[in-house]
């Protein structure tokens, strides 16, 4: 190979590199570029400008669904439904489609007092559908009488395949125990919005 040959060689190294990598950050290139898939003459120093790896930006979509407020006088305002069942619905999120982050924390309580006395339970709530995290959360033992409730948080990533699917949110007591329970969750979608063509 001659000394200019090899030059030339190296310049295309060094610009499949840059171009692997401008704009990426710490990530990997998703495939690898090689120069015999290279044309002289074909790469142009405006190709590696900033804005031609800048062309999206990342927006989100938040949604926010708590359990309502119990219309029980009972209760005192708390939002919290019955729970008497081995599964009841605590909250419903209706999702879009797409991927979104959840994080959220349930609450359990024995606000009328202890159903049987001095019983060890726990509050299981359950999130269908996630793809990371934990499906099913546990709190401490719920205490009696009312005065503090047992809480626990969760969060994990859904993926939605269709508009205006509903996910709910549901919980119950282990040890057959009867009690109230309510969730606050908050739901994030994050999209990636085309800025622009060409790097203009």
């Amino acid at each position: 190979m001659s000394k200019s040959a090899g030059k030339k060689a190296a310049a295309v190294v060094g610009v499949v590199a840059v171009a692997a990598t401008a704009g990426t950050g710490a990530s990997v290139a998703a495939k690898q570029i090689t120069s015999s898939q290279i044309k002289d003459g074909t790469i142009q120093t405006r190709d590696l400008t900033k804005n031609n790896f800048a062309r999206f930006t990342s927006t989100e979509t938040v949604k926010v669904a708590e359990t309502p407020v119990s219309a029980t006088p009972a209760y005192a305002g708390a939002r919290v439904v019955d729970v008497t069942g081995a599964q009841t619905g605590l909250v419903t999120l209706v999702l879009n489609k797409g991927t979104w982050k959840l994080s959220g924390t349930a609450q359990f309580w024995h606000i009328g007092g202890p159903t049987p006395a001095d019983t060890t339970d726990y509050g299981v709530v359950t999130i269908p559908g996630l793809q990371s995290g934990f499906s099913r959360n546990v709190t401490s033992d719920v205490p009696e009488g009312g005065v503090n409730p047992a809480q626990v948080s969760f969060g994990g990533t859904i993926k939605i395949t269709a508009n205006n699917t509903p996910v709910v949110i549901s919980g119950n007591f282990t040890a057959d125990r009867q009690g109230q329970a309510g969730v606050s969750v908050t739901a994030t979608q994050y999209e990636y919005v085309k800025l622009f063509d060409g790097g203009q």
